[in-house]
């Protein structure tokens, strides 16, 4: 006969088993689903922003720098730090992909009225529409000429122009570009002077630039507020954690203290928002 405290010891280690297997699963399906989303998203952003790296050593990458910070945030905050670390790290290479995403629309943007300038110069010569387009791929910088050279090969293929124009500005999703796609279809539509218009288009971009630029001079500080409002309390947080370890731990290791730091990152995010959207003026 198996006596009472036997009968509980084999229980334990049968549920003991069955946590650890079920535990194991969840885990093996968590980073089966998370490596599947990472190569998907980041694969998707370094395609449309034309850099041409493999995904699975960016994913090999972040494996590492998930167990090194997660080990990091551990052992300077325990498990709040540990949870904070992971939650982080998983989220930044999309944000690193949306800022070089914006950095590549700002520069397309920036170039695009020299582009069209280019290309009524050429139209003027008696060229015709994607004759120029083709000169424009040739002698401007990436990224326009990426972008346009996209447009040139799929109508090489097959397809309509204005088709190709209107997958290029789904792929900025620019206002700029919008009106790009719009004059030529009007102009190709109901005839006229497609090199006076592009270069009015032209002009009329270069001068919303200039405009937009000195908006940013403008709103510079603005933008710095933010920033410095966003880091300040992390700063101050970190500094008192070195001087006063005891006093600040109660933070990372008791529920209330996460309820406090959850609410304090909730307004600090509101803060930056309403500061952004204050000095993002959009001309």
């Amino acid at each position: 006969m198996i006596n009472e405290q036997t009968l509980s010891i084999y229980l334990a280690v049968v549920a003991g088993i069955v946590a650890f297997l079920c535990a194991y699963l969840f885990l093996i399906s968590g980073a089966r689903s998370y490596r599947k989303s990472f190569l998907a998203r980041v694969g998707n952003g370094l395609k449309s922003s034309f850099i041409f790296l493999d995904p699975r050593l960016l994913f090999g990458a972040n494996v590492i720098v998930l167990a090194v910070g997660g080990l990091l945030g551990l052992w300077l905050a325990g498990v709040f730090g540990l949870i904070v670390s992971i939650i982080f790290i998983a989220i930044l290479p999309g944000i690193v992909l949306k800022v070089i995403r914006r950095r590549r629309i700002d520069r397309f943007i920036y170039q695009l009225p020299d582009c069209l300038a280019s290309m009524a110069s050429s139209l003027r010569a008696g060229t015709h529409l994607m004759r120029a387009i083709e000169q424009m791929v040739i002698q401007q910088p990436a990224p326009v000429s990426q972008e346009f050279a996209v447009v040139l090969s799929e109508y090489r293929m097959g397809r309509g122009l204005d088709q190709a124009l209107a997958d290029m500005c789904r792929r900025i999703g620019s206002g700029e570009v919008e009106l790009l796609t719009s004059a030529i279809s009007i102009s190709r539509a109901v005839g006229g002077n497609l090199a006076d218009t592009v270069e009015t288009l032209a002009d009329t971009l270069r001068e919303k630039g200039q405009m937009e630029g000195k908006i940013r001079a403008l709103t510079a500080m603005g933008r710095m507020q933010g920033w410095v409002v966003g880091a300040l309390p992390v700063l101050l947080l970190a500094v008192l954690y070195r001087k006063n370890p005891a006093s600040i731990q109660p933070l990372f290791t008791e529920p209330l203290g996460w309820v406090t730091l959850a609410i304090l990152g909730i307004m600090m995010t509101l803060a930056v928002f309403m500061i952004r959207k204050i000095v993002n003026i959009d001309v």
